[in-house]
């Protein structure tokens, strides 16, 4: 069962994940069995910079730390597990907004869908090994839909430093709108824990401020296509 984390607009569903409405684009918050976390971790480890970089291929200054892509036999290994968490993530929006809103939410223009999870495919995987004073500015990414895995996430980060203008540091923040009075929310952030998953639309910008302890922060992210 997913811990909710912060006081939004939610609609949980039967097996106690949550639908989030902090703006109009939902974010679907869930967890991944700790097995698989241990496991994303390990063939993360086992990459390498000469045959799997991915570093320069993000938004993120990973000045300190790196990313690499999964290899593709591993890829199709997780996919259907991976898939599975999308295919609630789905259902969660059916049962609550009726078939359609699966059309407006995804901008998919492909007319009926040959599976309820709408034709979904794993695109592009991989891991980040983020360190002290890495981060993530505002961006998007490819795809309909995209999700981050929290894997290894010291519970240090999260302190502020005194003297630096940063806030929020080692959270994931969503971004959407524009702010034109205060009584206008655009960000939402997130102090994660290990094991949880966020899978929202592609075109929701988010970042992810420094953090100033020497500590390692894992986490995994992966964009889904239609097909």
């Amino acid at each position: 069962m997913s811990t909710f984390i912060t006081n939004i607009p939610k609609i949980t569903t039967e097996e106690g994940d949550n639908l989030l409405f902090p703006f109009s684009p939902p974010i679907f918050q869930t967890e991944v069995d700790p097995k698989f976390t241990k496991e994303l971790i390990e063939e993360g480890r086992k990459l390498t910079i000469k045959e799997d970089d991915f570093s320069n291929k993000l938004a993120g200054n990973l000045k300190y730390g790196r990313s690499y892509h999964y290899k593709k036999d591993y890829v199709q290994k997780v996919e259907p597990y991976l898939l599975s968490h999308v295919e609630k993530f789905f259902n969660s929006i059916i049962d609550q907004m009726g078939d359609k809103k699966i059309t407006q939410l995804l901008q998919i223009h492909k007319g009926q869908r040959e599976t309820r999870m709408g034709r979904v495919e794993l695109d592009t995987f991989w891991i980040n090994f983020s360190k002290k004073h890495d981060y993530n500015p505002p961006h998007t990414h490819t795809g309909i839909l995209s999700f981050v895995i929290f894997c290894k996430v010291p519970r240090e980060i999260f302190k502020t430093q005194a003297d630096s203008n940063t806030q929020r540091a080692g959270e994931i923040v969503f971004q959407y709108g524009e702010k034109m009075t205060e009584l206008m929310g655009t960000e939402y952030p997130v102090q994660p824990y290990e094991n949880l998953m966020f899978i929202f639309p592609n075109t929701l910008k988010h970042y992810v401020p420094p953090y100033w302890v020497d500590a390692e922060r894992i986490t995994v992210s992966g964009n889904f296509v239609v097909v």
